[in-house]
């Protein structure tokens, strides 16, 4: 175990309807699976906190998550999960085999278009009040976040994880922004069959119910009626 890390990640409070940051929660479900000692430093997002003096010095970038191990720090997501599968090698989340590691890295990286769509409809989500939410622009941006899930709809077909048969960080990745999304109001049964039962599998898993947001138990229906 190792107290050296600390994972700086905004206050769950401070971000306005998703009440979540995907990225920082995916870090921490990687130091939860890998069974890492950690320290979590939250951030009021309201307050500017992250783009402290402090924070900067870190990350002159200003985003989160940010993970620090001794002297060192990191930052951006993907960044923050490779540098953890190579200094704390133990309980891997990347398969051992050439073609199962090859799929997993392309998988993880291919993630990151959900994660563009996703962010692009949760930020308009997430800045725009009450009544002035427009359907019409719900719908466009909810659009491109559904395509995008098609592709993890017949990747999570073929198995139960998104590379073979054991966890591995893309997964983690797609988990965090369905997650989200089924907070904000996504149905999943009809639709994407395979990617429900990937995300109750996932709420499962210790690391999981660990580190769930604060979120209340009836979701929101900011996408119930979405493309």
């Amino acid at each position: 175990m190792n107290s050296n890390l600390i994972l700086y990640m905004p206050e769950s409070a401070s971000i306005r309807a998703i009440e979540c940051s995907p990225p920082s929660w995916m870090v921490q479900l990687a130091l939860e699976e890998k069974e890492l000692d950690y320290e979590i430093r939250q951030l009021s997002f309201s307050a500017g906190e992250h783009r402290s003096p402090e924070m900067l010095a870190r990350n002159p970038r200003g985003t989160v998550p940010v993970l620090t191990d001794g002297p060192f720090a990191v930052y951006e997501t993907f960044a923050i999960l490779e540098y953890l599968e190579y200094a704390y090698p133990a309980k891997p989340l990347l398969p051992e085999t050439n073609a199962l590691r090859a799929l997993a890295l392309t998988r993880l990286h291919e993630s990151a278009h959900l994660k563009t769509a996703g962010m692009d409809l949760f930020a308009y989500i997430m800045k725009t009040r009450g009544l002035d939410l427009d359907p019409a622009e719900v719908d466009r941006r909810a659009a491109a976040f559904h395509d995008e899930l098609f592709y993890w709809e017949y990747y999570y077909g073929l198995g139960h994880y998104a590379a073979g048969s054991q966890l591995s960080y893309a997964d983690l990745s797609v988990f965090t922004y369905l997650a989200t999304a089924v907070h904000l109001g996504l149905p999943l049964d009809e639709r994407y069959p395979n990617l429900a039962r990937f995300h109750e599998q996932m709420k499962g898993r210790i690391a999981v119910v660990t580190t769930w947001p604060p979120w209340k138990s009836a979701h929101y229906r900011y996408l119930s009626e979405t493309v």
